[in-house]
């Protein structure tokens, strides 16, 4: 039984996330800078092109330093097993949070953001909103969600979650 168990795990490992090309990655990157520059005619052009670039590739470097697997619930076993030692989806957040953070946007706010708080189920991201607006009109950026492969949607429209504003969360971060 050990050593099923263990195969499955070894096979599992050679799951690792496949690097989009780089047509595709700039395809998103674009896509995000849009969605960025519709949140506000106070965006910056050239903070939105900026922050969707840095967010993109971000993620895609975290799934390498995390060595991410394309199933991030089978990434979290790995963790909670001691397996690998980041990827929960809070880490994400709070990597991403950080490094975003430090890039020193004017124009784009951050937000810590929950669905499930307190349930077994509970799933952590970010949001980015022009600044001066809340939660309601921004968009969710989860790199968990796709291994790295940075989800993103106006937060209205990302029917898999109901995202709550999550004050304070990475206040220290900063």
């Amino acid at each position: 039984m050990l050593f099923r168990l263990l195969f499955f795990l070894f096979l599992l490992l050679g799951c690792s996330v496949k690097e989009p090309s780089v047509e595709v990655l700039n395809e998103k990157i674009r896509n995000l800078e849009l969605l960025l520059i519709g949140l506000s005619p106070n965006v910056s052009r050239m903070e939105a092109k900026d922050f969707a670039k840095n967010s993109v590739n971000f993620s895609q470097q975290l799934a390498k330093e995390y060595k991410s697997v394309r199933f991030p619930w089978v990434h979290n076993t790995f963790v909670n097993l001691g397996i690998r030692q980041r990827g929960l989806c809070y880490e994400w957040g709070e990597d991403l949070f950080k490094f975003l953070s430090q890039q020193g946007y004017q124009t784009l706010k951050l937000h810590a953001i929950g669905a499930n708080i307190a349930d077994l189920n509970e799933h952590n991201a970010l949001a980015v909103s022009a600044k001066n607006q809340g939660i309601k009109k921004s968009i969710v950026l989860d790199a968990w969600r796709d291994s790295g492969n940075l989800y993103f949607n106006k937060i209205s429209e990302d029917l898999n979650y109901k995202w709550k504003e999550r004050f304070g969360l990475y206040d220290s971060l900063k």
